[in-house]
Formats: C-alpha cells, structure tokens, sequence
C-alpha cells in the first residue's frame, strides 16, 4: 500500500507542482482532493461490503496520482505564498496553516477513536470513512467554486509538455542574482527533518506500547496528542520571532535535541510517565524549524515559481517516507535490544547535522535571508486579479 501510493506520487508532486505555475494555483489542490475523495470512497465500500483488502490498491494508487497529502499541503502553502503580499509576514501565515493541519490531526485522532470505540466494527469504522467522504466532497466544491484563483493561466500553456517535469530544474538552473545553493542545502535539511518525523509516530507507538511503559491505546493518543499540540506553541514563537527565522530554527533543534534526550532515557527514571510527558512540554517549539524552513525556501524564488518549488518540497517529503520511514524503523528495531531509546540519541544527531547546516546557509549566504527578491517581483504581481 505505501509502494502503490509513494511511487506515482513521486512523479505526480513534481508535475503538478509545475503545472500550477502554469495552468492556476486551484489545479494544485483539487487534483489531490479528487485523489483522497476516491480512496475514502473505495476505502469505505470495502468495510461496508466486506471486500478483500487487495480492493484498496486502486484507491491507494489513485490517491499516490493525485500527489497525496504532501502535494495538497504544498498548493496550500504557495497558495498562502500568493497572498501574502508585501507588508505581512508569510511566516506567521504559513505557521497558522501547520497549526490548522495540526489541529485537525488531533479532533482527527481523537474523534476517529472515540467512533470506533462506541460502534465497534464495522460501523466504527464505515462511518468514519464515508463521513471522510462527505467532508472530501465539500472542500472539492469548495476549492473548485469558492476560492478564487492567484495565478492566472499563461498563454499558450499545455497540459501536456516537457516544461511541466522540468520546471523544478528551472528553480536551480536559471541564472539570478543570489546564489542557488542556499535552496538546496535547505531542501537537504528539509528531507533529513521530515524523515525523521515521518518515522516517530510509527516509532513512538512502538516504544510506549512496550515494554518497561506497557501504556494503553487511549494513553498513547493522549500523548500523541501533548506532541501535536505544539505546532500551536510554535506558531506563536514564529509571530513573536519572525524577524530571526535562522536563529528560531536554531530553537527548535535544540528543542527536539532536549525532547529526544528525556525520551531517550525516560525508560530508566524513576517516573517514566512524568519523563515522558516532559519531554512533550520541551519539544513544544521544535515544529518551527520546518515551517521556518519551508517558508525560507519561499522567500528564495518568485511569485510565478511557487508552484515548482512546493512541488520540489511534495518531492522530497514524498521520497523522505519512502526512503527514511523504512530506515529508521530498521535501525529501532536494531536496537531495541542494546538500548530501548538508542533512536532518538540518532535523532539528535540529525537535529545537529541540520544545525550546523543552518548556521552554514545562513553565514555563507546571508543576503539569502532578505526579502528583496521576492518584493521585486512582488511588485510587478497584479493583486487586482485576486
């Protein structure tokens, strides 16, 4: 199921990333819609008519070509990045849209299991995904009839050709007047990051479900729920902070680096679930780092390449699941019998190799972090068209 929707999503991220660029901003959001409104619905009519499990393939596989979740967040961050004209802080806009997903996750989590523990199967489980089906279907119309669109169809654009798959190169290969290594350090920074907590979850499920903490399903969402909560923790940082994106991503590494070292040796304190939770509360701001650096990429390419780079960034959150999520449940499984918590002094290091690529980004190429680019060309954008 993740090889039917990770592999077309891999080339379906770029396209439609560069296609939005090209053809309107609206086509990077529906195409994804249309992918998850066809998966709930196969999804749904394989609980509800007890159909074999190979059944969800093709829902899964349409859901990868539409790009999956990773192509739907990245129209609405350029979305975001359309809107945001000069004078507003594109960081705080961009934080309030992680703190809006990460909202959703929890009434998500928290909901989806409170449904099934009160149904039980099936119908804990059918409703919810003919509900997810019903909720799919009014943000398509909504997204097709209610949002206006940013970025007007060019003439002379075609569905089909050769500069819809090449439009990410143009971000590294046209010539301008900063350097175009910045980007890809931060895009490197960018797949080590969201690797690593593509795999948590998964991992944090397995490490407190087990042995010493033995913790109950509902216990883990709770906690689950403590580590979503501060993507709200930081967007308040980045409205306070804005002014410093390279110093506040700083913050959140050495705020992952203390939240995984308290979980790393929560399984030798005296009170691991006081340990636990607290590594929550020091982990509070470590999702600024990605918004930040999602948002600095941003500010490094102009208004009609937004759609291209979003794309780069579906890419590599895409490529990220499919390489590291494997990787890093291989290396906890490798040494769970040597230290339960080995995974997370690993994370650290990962936290620290990003750090120390942070300061070189931001020493090395420090005219990278102006705005003077991006107002240039904001300039010449027609707002009238919004």
């Amino acid at each position: 199921m993740q090889l039917a929707s990770g592999i077309p999503a891999l080339v379906m991220t770029v396209m439609i990333g560069s296609l939005s660029d090209k053809l309107g901003r609206k086509l990077n959001l529906i195409i994804p819609i249309v992918g998850y409104l066809t998966n709930f619905t196969v999804a749904a009519f394989v609980v509800e008519f007890n159909l074999p499990l190979a059944v969800l393939l093709p829902g899964i596989f349409l859901l990868g070509l539409g790009g999956g979740s990773a192509t739907l967040s990245g129209g609405s961050y350029a979305y975001m990045a359309d809107i945001t004209v000069e004078g507003r802080s594109r960081y705080f806009r961009q934080a309030l849209l992680q703190a809006a997903a990460g909202a959703a996750g929890i009434v998500g989590a928290l909901g989806g299991s409170s449904w099934f523990q009160r149904l039980g199967f099936p119908l804990g489980v059918s409703q919810p995904f003919w509900f997810a089906v019903g909720v799919s279907g009014f943000c398509l119309l909504y997204t097709i009839f209610a949002i206006k669109e940013t970025c007007p169809r060019k003439p002379g654009s075609q569905l089909c050709a050769l500069s819809n798959i090449t439009g990410i190169i143009q971000l590294f290969k046209v010539k301008r007047k900063t350097p175009r290594w910045p980007l890809g350090v931060l895009c490197l920074m960018f797949s080590l990051l969201w690797g690593m907590y593509n795999a948590l979850p998964g991992i944090l499920v397995t490490y407190l479900v087990g042995p010493p903490f033995c913790w109950s399903p509902s216990f883990v969402g709770y906690f689950q729920v403590a580590i979503a909560s501060g993507v709200f923790t930081s967007a308040i940082a980045i409205k306070l902070f804005s002014k410093y994106p390279y110093g506040l991503m700083m913050v959140g590494y050495i705020s992952g680096m203390g939240c995984f070292t308290l979980m790393g040796i929560s399984s030798y304190t005296p009170s691991r679930e006081v340990a636990i939770f607290l590594a929550a509360a020091i982990g509070c701001v470590q999702p600024t780092s990605s918004t930040l650096m999602r948002t600095t990429m941003s500010k490094m390419v102009g208004p009609e390449e937004q759609g291209s780079l979003f794309g780069l960034v579906s890419f590599v959150t895409n490529l990220s699941g499919v390489v590291f999520v494997p990787l890093w449940n291989f290396v906890y499984s490798s040494t769970l019998s040597i230290i339960p918590g080995m995974v997370y002094f690993i994370f650290i290091g990962v936290l620290l190799i990003c750090s120390i690529l942070t300061g070189f980004a931001k020493f090395k190429a420090p005219e990278m972090v102006e705005e003077t680019l991006v107002k240039e060309e904001k300039e010449e954008y027609d707002l009238t068209k919004f």
